[in-house]
């Protein structure tokens, strides 16, 4: 076949493109230095950090790795600990300069020396800082304008905003003001005026496997039994203090006349006491603990929590069963009822009323969970009650059984009257809880 001119030109052009294809023609880039890094710390190692410019620096140090953090200057007081360590450990970890900006023209990145933050970080090793950054303005989210020290070229790093170097020495100040295991309080105490209610807790147990399980909370003199898990979660709330504000000692909110007075004992003998002034307050509290001469600003809820009534105490535990002791389970409607047993060899439940039906094993596991540990969402204050028909049953390994029968709804609160066995009162249950269970049963 012979190719016209203009088929012979498309061709060469062809060719030659192939060519050039296959040769990189691209002059070669030059690459920029390689950007700097702040030095990379274990802090573990770090005992003395300094942020400041050139009138104010606030110095925190430590003796060692085990000792606490105590700021040193402007003020004498015991540091946060989990803030000095969070800014420690963020600042040691190689920080890489992102990019460099500028060269010179410091005071428009707020990094000339009369402007800038100047953050150092020291080890035992030597007097001079193991890193050292001089910052300037944010730069946007977890960035700002940075310099090293002796160097006027202007870089962009995630050393956190400005503001991180800002904060003054009094916001690094302890924030803890008690710290306890709250499983570790075996003896509550305490006092409201002329009122003194004394808690114990019980000898503690150990789960199915193996793991120690913390006693229950009973009260002195209680006219009846009450309900561990509220005292539990008081004493949860009062080991855990962490101050919204430090006031000096003589901060007047009403110690002369305290809303109540807490004295916690601890497993080693050992004893904390928390005052609640009694200066009126909708939204702070303040407290004084132990022999700490601060005034502790907190929220309003530690004292609201610390005014209960003893009503507010009773037991709202409807069942307090370990669910892997049930071995049968019902529930009834009218004259229906749909019953399942627990097949230990097939490690499933089968429904053993009515005949020839089955039910989906997660379903029937969920309704077990949630009677065994059923609570009241309150105790009626009333003993109105009238059967809806509607029952739950358990059996258990040991032979007993328990029992929950389900009333009418409650007119105030929408919540569903109960009564079980063994006990005289009316609860009141959530019936989103009973739809769960009901639902397991295929209702």
């Amino acid at each position: 076949m012979k190719l016209t001119t203009k088929s012979l030109v498309l061709l060469v052009l062809t060719a030659a493109f192939a060519v050039l294809n296959l040769v990189d023609m691209r002059a070669p880039v030059e690459q920029g230095p390689a950007l700097p890094a702040l030095p990379r710390l274990d802090p573990k190692e770090v005992t003395r950090l300094t942020i400041g410019d050139q009138i104010n620096t606030l110095v925190i140090e430590r003796a060692s790795a085990d000792a606490p953090w105590r700021i040193v200057a402007p003020l004498e007081y015991a540091a946060d600990k989990r803030m000095v360590d969070s800014y420690v450990k963020a600042l040691s970890a190689g920080i890489p300069m992102e990019t460099r900006v500028d060269e010179g023209n410091l005071e428009e990145y707020v990094v000339d020396d009369q402007h800038a933050l100047r953050a150092e970080l020291y080890t035992a090793a030597s007097p001079t800082p193991a890193l050292a950054v001089v910052v300037g303005k944010s730069a946007g989210g977890e960035s700002s304008f940075v310099r090293l020290p002796g160097s006027d070229t202007v870089y962009r790093a995630s050393v956190g905003a400005r503001s991180r170097f800002e904060r003054p020495a009094a916001e690094w100040r302890d924030r803890v003001v008690l710290e306890v295991a709250r499983e570790s309080v075996k003896r509550l105490v305490l006092t409201r005026g002329a009122e003194r209610l004394v808690f114990q807790r019980g000898e503690g147990t150990k789960d199915g496997e193996g793991k120690a399980v913390p006693g229950g909370w009973s009260l002195e003199g209680a006219p009846a039994a009450i309900d561990s898990d509220t005292v539990e979660l008081l004493v949860h709330n009062l080991v855990r203090i962490r101050a919204g504000e430090l006031h000096n000692a003589d901060y007047e909110a009403g110690f002369d006349r305290p809303a109540a007075i807490a004295e916690l004992t601890v497993e080693d003998g050992s004893t904390h006491t928390i005052v609640v002034g009694g200066r009126e307050d909708a939204r702070s509290a303040w407290l004084k603990v132990d022999d700490r001469p601060e005034v502790v600003r907190v929220s309003s809820k530690v004292k609201k929590e610390l005014a209960f009534t003893l009503a507010d105490l009773r037991d709202r535990s409807l069942a307090k069963i370990d669910r892997r002791q049930v071995r049968e389970i019902s529930w009834g409607e009218g004259s229906v009822t749909v019953a399942a047993r627990w097949i230990p060899e097939e490690l499933k439940w089968k429904v053993v009323q009515p005949a020839n039906v089955e039910l989906e094993q997660r379903g029937l596991h969920q309704a077990v969970a949630i009677l065994a540990a059923l609570r009241a969402a309150a105790i009626a204050p009333d003993a109105v009650f009238t059967p809806s028909g509607a029952t739950a049953r358990l059996g258990l390994a040991d032979g007993t059984h328990w029992r929950l029968d389900l009333g009418q709804a409650d007119a105030a609160t929408g919540a569903l009257r109960a009564r079980v066995s063994g006990r005289p009162e009316v609860f009141l249950v959530d019936p989103r809880q009973i739809a769960e269970v009901r639902a397991g049963f295929g209702r």
